[in-house]
Order: structure tokens, then C-alpha cells, then sequence
């Protein structure tokens, strides 16, 4: 178990860590110009982050968060928009208590 310094000292590195890679990678964009395959890879890794953090969590989930991220694909397929997606998958996933008694 780490002590309370040890823990502050922890989350204050951790901090300065993301600080500094969040100011180095603005100042690196801002200083480099980005081809036109770092800005494909740039817009696709949100989703691509999004879509490991929900596989991730699937590993686990019950039939309603399967159910919710089935909706949230079909709509994806649909709009074209990640957006919607989500907001389907997460307003399926509230609504379903109130429609089937768990």
C-alpha cells in the first residue's frame, strides 16, 4: 500500500507526464506540417480508441450493454455518425430498464 506522500507524489508525475506530452504534441503540430496520412490516422484514432474501450468492456457486460452497443453499430451503419451512435447506444442502455423489468 503506498503511503499518502508516495500516492501524491504518484498523481503529481502522472499529472506532469500528461501535461507535458498535451503541450508537446501541440507544439510539435503547430511546428510540423502534418501529411495527409498523419491526418487520417488523427481522425480515425478517437474512434479507434472508443471502439477498443467498448470491446474491452463487452469482455464483461450483460445482455442489456451487448444489446446497447448492438443499437449504437446498427445506427453507426445507418448515420455514419459516431455521435449518434453513442447517444442511441447510451439512451438504449438507460431506456431499458423502464421497458423490461431487470
Amino acid at each position: 500500500m503506498l503511503s499518502d506522500w508516495s500516492f501524491i507524489l504518484v498523481i503529481t508525475i502522472m499529472a506532469a507526464a500528461t501535461f507535458a506530452t498535451r503541450v508537446a504534441g501541440a507544439v510539435l503540430m503547430a511546428r510540423v506540417t502534418p501529411t495527409a496520412r498523419t491526418e487520417r490516422f488523427l481522425d480515425g484514432l478517437s474512434v479507434s480508441v472508443i471502439a477498443a474501450l467498448v470491446a474491452s468492456q463487452l469482455m464483461t457486460a450483460d445482455v442489456r450493454n451487448a444489446a446497447a452497443v448492438a443499437v449504437a453499430v446498427a445506427v453507426m451503419c445507418v448515420s455514419r455518425s459516431v455521435v449518434w451512435a453513442m447517444f442511441a447506444g447510451m439512451m438504449f442502455a438507460a431506456a431499458v430498464p423502464f421497458i423490461i423489468a431487470i
